[in-house]
């Protein structure tokens, strides 16, 4: 067996051949139910008996139900101390929509997947925090809210930053998944105002307002594996008395470049409120962007099954006052390389994080992450992965193989139809 750094070299070599298989991008500036749902259709999904384009027209309500299943057997090797796995893990998301009329809809997102803390007396417990084995699943409601015209009110995630859900796979979205090491704004409730610019010559354009707070509410419990209600003494980012957070946010969407790419950019700022123990509140700041260029795009390729797409990808940010100590900065940097060619998808990435404190030394964290993948008629999509993280001072590998399915209950189907 290779240790040392003969192992590091021999993954080195693993990642530089194998790459990411995930699903075509999801738009920007949408909640993760939405994005879900863009997510089933790019596999071409076809709805459940369908109603007639003269009977959908107008009718109400609608309903709409999507998944995305994940079955993922993998595990993770540490350069020293315990590793975890290997280890087969379930995870889902699960949207619902009832759209009552053009203006008023609910939306929901249920979530299932591993919850379960890592052990602190693990040496071992920082690296891959966010991936799968050694740990409890749990499903609970991550998003449920009610849209009305460019409003919406309840619990979802902040459109803040696109890494956590853009880059390809669950692994790859380490470092930058979750609000506690990342700056995944999650388990938020608020309302929020969105304005869509209605000149789309430089690309749809559009700017959210949002205040928010934690969700202290029963939706943040989780079965089987529970991870119990949030109290204001528990603290944690955005744990405030009131919705005191708020949230600006500018997108542009599929701006054109010359005649043959597409980009798509986002700008937001978070000003976090002052939470229970904390000296001072946190200031977040994002900026990225990717472009999207086909390679080989006619309508008989795209027909065929033959068309091909790369797309970049890169997103910085910044967490200043990191925990609540004045001075302290966490900052991020990730990017991705995809390449898609028919059923066949790649990808590269890696994210560079840094933590930096008036006292403290510098904290340097990296991770590099390869995918390869294959999608079948089925809508099934057969992935192999690979990840090398470092988190203060800790090293450790992933390999892990993941089967997902996309899965159709229905697609914007009529409720008072006899079709559903």
């Amino acid at each position: 067996m290779l240790r040392g750094p003969e192992r590091r070299l021999h993954l080195r070599g693993l990642l530089a051949v194998a790459a990411l298989a995930f699903f075509a991008a999801a738009p920007a500036a949408i909640a993760q139910s939405a994005a879900i749902i863009a997510q089933a259709r790019a596999t071409g999904q076809t709805a459940s008996g369908p109603p007639s384009a003269s009977e959908g027209v107008g009718a109400y309500p609608k309903i709409g139900f999507e998944t995305i299943a994940n079955l993922e057997f993998g595990g993770i090797s540490a350069d020293s101390g315990p590793g975890r796995g290997p280890d087969a893990k379930l995870w889902f998301d699960s949207t619902f929509l009832a759209q009552l009329n053009d203006t008023l809809s609910i939306d929901g997102l249920f979530q299932f997947k591993p919850r379960q803390p890592l052990s602190a007396s693990d040496p071992n417990h920082t690296l891959f925090i966010n991936q799968a084995p050694g740990r409890q699943e749990g499903g609970k409601m991550k998003e449920l809210y009610v849209r009305y015209g460019d409003y919406r009110i309840g619990k979802f995630v902040q459109d803040f930053g696109r890494a956590y859900a853009l880059l390809p796979g669950f692994q790859a979205q380490d470092l930058v998944a979750e609000s506690d090491q990342g700056y995944e704004p999650t388990e938020m409730m608020g309302v929020e105002r969105i304005h869509v610019f209605q000149d789309e010559d430089g690309g749809w354009r559009q700017l959210s307002v949002s205040a928010f707070m934690v969700d202290y509410t029963f939706l943040h419990e989780s079965f089987p594996y529970n991870e119990g209600f949030i109290r204001y003494k528990t603290g944690g980012v955005g744990n405030t008395r009131w919705p005191q957070n708020v949230m600006v946010t500018w997108d542009v969407l599929n701006k054109p470049v010359g005649h043959w790419a597409h980009l798509n950019y986002q700008a937001s700022i978070i000003r976090w409120g002052r939470t229970y123990g904390t000296q001072r509140g946190e200031v977040w700041t994002t900026l990225g962007a990717d472009l999207s260029m086909p390679v080989h795009g006619s309508v008989e390729d795209t027909l065929r099954g033959r068309y091909s797409q790369l797309r970049l990808y890169v997103e910085a940010a910044r967490r200043d006052n990191f925990e609540g100590v004045p001075g302290r900065a966490r900052d991020f940097l990730s990017a991705s390389a995809e390449y898609m060619d028919g059923p066949w998808i790649a990808d590269l990435t890696t994210t560079q994080r840094w933590t930096t404190d008036r006292v403290n030394p510098l904290q340097k964290d990296e991770l590099y992450a390869a995918s390869i993948g294959y999608a079948l008629p089925s809508r099934t999509v057969v992935s192999f992965s690979a990840a090398q993280e470092t988190v203060a001072g800790r090293s450790g590998a992933y390999f892990g193989l993941r089967l997902t399915q996309t899965l159709t209950t229905c697609s914007m189907c009529l409720a008072r139809a006899s079709y559903y």
